[in-house]
């Protein structure tokens, strides 16, 4: 379970969950995971909220992490489905947070439905963040490593502080955000310095890197090397391999 769903019907609506249809009344929220599937997911009637781990994220404090702990519970498996009432101000709220901050209206959300099943959603909180985060932040930097960003931005486009996005990564990873990029831009400017014909210039910014001399530098502290030696030296080694076939 890697993504939850808030749908909040404005009007009444059905659902699809696990090939059965479910009809919503007005004013009702559906807390759901991927297996739900609404009718018109592009009708005026419904407001739509889908939540990662790492949205959530904020709302994983100490106090609720270690009351779910304390729980009794199964781990959750797919076709996880809630629906609570709601008021139209609960929507209109929403709606408002939908358009200030992407984490907003998960947090929002995910903290009423908290206020009415305590046990529940204490437990889901945990699993769903516990059991996902490490994927859900490989998965965020595997596509965004390349962009030249400071790791401040990299915080602010998950909705955490720099200090706490460091924290967690040293936890998971052994090393700080601003290393592990380094480590991951270097690694891909190697592979392009052997597999292209690209000019150094145009892998460090392929890379994310500013400029052709950071990224010559970078390299050269971290390999030894200078990025076009390191390119001829080994077209020389493969030549030579080359040669060797061919008089074999």
């Amino acid at each position: 379970m890697n993504v939850l769903q808030f749908i909040l019907f404005k009007n009444c609506g059905a659902l699809n969950h696990e090939g059965e249809m479910h009809v919503i009344p007005k004013n009702h929220i559906v807390v759901a995971d991927e297996s739900v599937f609404s009718i018109e997911k592009n009708s005026d009637d419904f407001v739509f909220v889908t939540c990662y781990p790492i949205n959530l994220l904020p709302l994983y404090q100490d106090l609720i992490s270690q009351a779910a702990e304390a729980l009794p519970f199964k781990p959750f498996m797919r076709g996880i489905y809630k629906t609570f009432p709601i008021g139209d101000s609960i929507i209109e709220s929403t709606e408002k947070l939908m358009a200030m901050e992407k984490n907003f209206p998960a947090c929002f959300l995910y903290l009423y439905c908290l206020g009415i099943d305590k046990i529940f959603f204490s437990s889901l909180l945990y699993q769903f963040i516990g059991f996902n985060l490490h994927n859900t932040l490989l998965d965020f930097f595997e596509e965004n490593y390349v962009n030249q960003w400071a790791v401040s931005r990299y915080a602010k486009e998950l909705g955490i502080t720099t200090h706490k996005l460091n924290v967690i990564f040293h936890q998971k990873y052994g090393m700080p955000v601003k290393q592990w990029l380094m480590e991951k831009r270097l690694k891909k400017g190697g592979e392009l310095l052997l597999a292209t014909s690209m000019r150094v210039a145009d892998i460090a910014k392929e890379c994310g890197f500013s400029n052709h001399a950071h990224f010559t530098s970078l390299f050269r502290r971290r390999f030894q090397i200078c990025p076009s030696l390191f390119r001829a030296a080994l077209k020389q080694v493969c030549s030579g391999y080359d040669s060797n076939l061919t008089n074999m």
